[in-house]
């Protein structure tokens, strides 16, 4: 009898480590923030008046035409191809963000979101007309005219190590991709 009560408590103090380990594991290994867009390189990378006319802006195998891109952008000052996912974090820990998209985006941390972008072509058809332009975060303005550090081109990734509850990361080029951090 006491010999079963020994192996017990031993499998029991083992489920109960494993636990901890396991919970200590999870607790120190990045967040992984995918940064998605769908965008269609046939229409993105030509002229006007299939594309914006900009070079080779996108490398990837999207489906969402330049004019499809540009339709929901006007319609509803975003589109839902283009996200960060997840877009809300349980718990501060570090983060990895990948690149899976084919643009270049940035992973930005902001005080505050703002609805401006750091591209004017896109900053123009975010604004309404006859009203001032949406507010760009100033870090994304620092970004624009800084060593652009939160710059993630497709295939590529950012690292943040020091990650609190409460930030918020935006991209600075295509505003409506965010996410945050629960605050606890």
């Amino acid at each position: 009898m006491k010999r079963a009560m020994r192996i017990s408590a031993a499998i029991g103090l083992a489920a109960a480590l494993t636990g901890v380990a396991a919970t200590l594991t999870a607790d120190q290994s990045p967040q992984v923030v995918q940064i998605r867009d769908d965008c269609d390189p046939a229409t993105f990378n030509a002229g006007p008046p299939d594309g914006p006319g900009l070079g080779v802006i996108c490398v990837g195998n999207g489906d969402t035409t330049f004019g499809e891109f540009v339709a929901d952008v006007i319609a509803q000052r975003s589109s839902d191809h283009w996200r960060f996912n997840p877009d809300r974090m349980s718990e501060p820990r570090p983060i990895v963000a990948q690149n899976r998209g084919g643009e270049t985006h940035t992973f930005t941390r902001v005080a505050e979101f703002a609805d401006g972008s750091i591209a004017p072509p896109l900053e123009n058809l975010l604004t309404n007309p006859g009203e001032d332009p949406p507010t760009i975060a100033p870090e994304c303005i620092a970004d624009a005219t800084g060593p652009q550090k939160t710059f993630v081109p497709s295939g590529g990734t950012r690292s943040v190590d020091d990650v609190k509850g409460g930030d918020k990361f935006q991209c600075c080029i295509h505003p409506w991709m965010r996410t945050s951090v629960r605050k606890r």
